[in-house]
């Protein structure tokens, strides 16, 4: 698919010196627009975005209408211009020629395959269970105990070496009888606990803990352990009692996971609000709090304030319990493998989501749970070696 467009400099330019906001926010994205104030809003660096959107529409056979500008996202990668359009990725060409800007749009692939394709690789011939990390997973209450199942059990899916349950007392039982390759651990004292995570490579903390003060004071007490890690559920509930917690912590070393409910508890803002700039509060909070932020929804989010992925895998069979379990799993799996928290919260999503497709495929949306997305991580994985 290759689109080519040519529009005049000197009208574009004027378009802009009439309408302003109004054009550019009719056309550009936040962040395109913080790109072209960048360029002092120069005429011409606002023509070629514009026909790179207009190429890419026709690249798309759908021209501007079907296909909305909006639609259109331009990003920079290795200093050159792309386009992303849904899950097709378009390397672009931009020039400028006699007053006019030209613009050419060349299909390359699908997001997801020419992002993450060679991600992790293939496995040394010499590794041992030490090579992929070791990571610790506090997670799962009396009655919550599926949450620590799936998260563990989803990390070592994800191909972590160990893989360390951290429970209380009065389940470490029932994890002991349930798990197979996880190693399931409780500490008397925290101390001992904090002490042992310090010799791990990621740590995740929150799903199904529960919201006692007990635990509000642990999850305060393992964000000041310098290690890379991911906070999700019960832990995101918690933090938002104190986001001073957070800015403490070295920065961009911490992924957040939440849904818009634990979104809208983090920021103090209506989810109403929150959806309907979703994008432009999730890049504020990363920048902020200086984390990399996955808002999970439709279209994921993933965002460290100044990069952003808008992930395209997976279908709505996902929103069932224990499906953000899985995820975390994923992501602190990643972690502990040695990637930073943008890409093994970008990585991981998509993980995540495809793995959801192959279920979607094998059982449907109607009936998928959230061990059917656990079950299919093997084959998503495949497609990213």
């Amino acid at each position: 698919m290759v689109g080519i467009d040519i529009v005049k400099v000197d009208r574009v330019g004027e378009l802009y010196l009439k309408y302003k906001d109004k054009f550019l926010n009719k056309v550009f994205n936040e962040e395109e627009i913080k790109y072209l104030e960048k360029k002092n809003f120069r005429a011409q660096s606002i023509a070629g975005m514009y026909a790179t959107k207009e190429a890419v529409s026709k690249a798309l056979n759908t021209g501007i209408g079907q296909t909305s500008f909006k639609d259109i996202k331009i990003f920079h990668k290795n200093n050159s211009p792309y386009a992303q359009v849904d899950d097709n990725l378009f390397k672009i060409s931009i020039s400028h020629d006699g007053g006019f800007a030209i613009s050419v749009a060349l299909f390359e692939s699908k997001l997801g395959d020419n992002l993450f394709k060679g991600t992790l690789g293939k496995r040394e011939k010499d590794a041992h269970k030490g090579t992929y990390g070791k990571v610790g997973i506090i997670a799962g209450s009396k009655g919550m105990c599926g949450s620590a199942y799936l998260c563990s059990n989803s990390a070592f899916k994800t191909g972590s070496g160990l893989v360390y349950n951290i429970v209380s007392e009065n389940i470490l039982d029932i994890m002991s009888i349930k798990f197979i390759e996880p190693i399931v651990k409780s500490f008397e004292y925290d101390r001992d606990m904090l002490e042992f995570l310090k010799g791990l490579d990621a740590v995740a903390i929150g799903p199904g803990i529960g919201l006692t003060s007990s635990n509000e004071n642990m999850l305060s007490e393992v964000l000041e352990i310098d290690k890379p890690m991911v906070v999700d559920a019960d832990g995101l509930t918690l933090l938002s009692k104190n986001i001073s917690l957070l800015k403490s912590r070295t920065p961009y070393t911490t992924v957040l996971t939440p849904h818009l409910g634990e979104f809208s508890r983090l920021i103090k803002k209506d989810i109403l609000e929150i959806e309907e700039q979703r994008e432009k509060l999730a890049v504020e909070f990363a920048r902020e709090c200086k984390c990399t932020l996955l808002l999970k929804g439709n279209n994921t989010i993933v965002t460290n304030g100044e990069d952003t992925y808008i992930n395209n895998t997976g279908n709505p069979g996902m929103a069932t319990a224990g499906s953000g379990d899985v995820l975390t799993g994923i992501v602190v799996s990643l972690l502990g493998r040695g990637f930073k928290t943008y890409r093994a919260a970008s990585v991981g999503c998509y993980i995540h989501g495809l793995a959801g497709d192959y279920a979607r495929d094998k059982v449907g949306e109607e009936s998928m749970v959230a061990s059917d997305i656990l079950n299919n991580i093997s084959s998503a994985i495949e497609q990213i070696i």
